[in-house]
Order: C-alpha cells, then structure tokens, then sequence
C-alpha cells in the first residue's frame, strides 16, 4: 500500500538505518510501525526465509501491533534506509477510527496471512512424508 501523506502528529520520529542493520526480530514485543521514506527492509521468516520486500512508501511491523502479537518476522534494512516511526498506540487510534468493514478485511486479512506461514509448513512436512 503506497501513502501520498501522513500527518506529522501521527509520527513518533525519523530512524534510520544502514544496510545490514536488523530493524526487529521475530519474537519481539511490538512497540511500533514503520513507514519507509527510502531504502530497502528484506523480511524475513522465523527460519529464515525471504518472505518479501519493503520499499518507499509501504508501511510495515503494524501486523503484530493490530493483532497484538510478539512480531512474527524479522526485518532487515538491505539499503541505507530512512523511515518515520509510528508509535504503537497512534497506529491503534487510526485502527480503532476506521470503519467496522475496514477493521473486518484487515484483521481477517492479518490473520489468514498468519496462518498462511504454519499451513504451508504442514503442506511441507506432509509432502517429505509421502
């Protein structure tokens, strides 16, 4: 999801961090979100495996805080990178002043791509089984 403007008092600050630099890890509380101002976040899977990429514009970590969850992936800057930090509760806020239709697609959206990651693991050890 690409955002044209974002309003400052929604903002915490701006962070930046070098290539190679882990931004979170999976299993850590979840304290705030990112929109990315420039630069490149690999995520990564709790074993490791490249699930995708994060590029200008795109906002990610908001998954574990709107499920209030411990992070679920982890997320390393592959380029110097810029991004404005959204504390916890001012993503939560705009959460909760969403419609009711928009909270609905996003959570079951959230939680389908959750168990996406424990079904394919399942799919996997069955195949090897066979």
């Amino acid at each position: 999801m690409r955002l044209v403007f974002i309003s400052e008092s929604f903002v915490d600050k701006e962070v930046f961090w070098k290539a190679g630099t882990t931004i979170y890890n999976c299993n850590e509380k979840s304290e705030f979100a990112y929109l990315l101002k420039e630069g490149e976040v690999e995520i990564k899977s709790k074993n490791g495996t490249r699930v995708g990429f994060i590029n200008k514009d795109e906002v990610f970590g908001e998954q574990s805080i709107l499920l209030g969850t411990s992070r679920t992936v982890t997320a390393i800057a592959t380029k110097d990178s810029s991004a404005m930090q959204i504390p916890r509760q001012n993503l939560i806020k705009e959460y909760d002043a969403s419609s009711l239709l928009i909270r609905a697609i996003l959570r079951s959206t959230y939680v389908r791509l959750t168990n996406l990651a424990s079904t394919l693991t399942e799919d996997l050890k069955s195949i090897k089984k066979e």
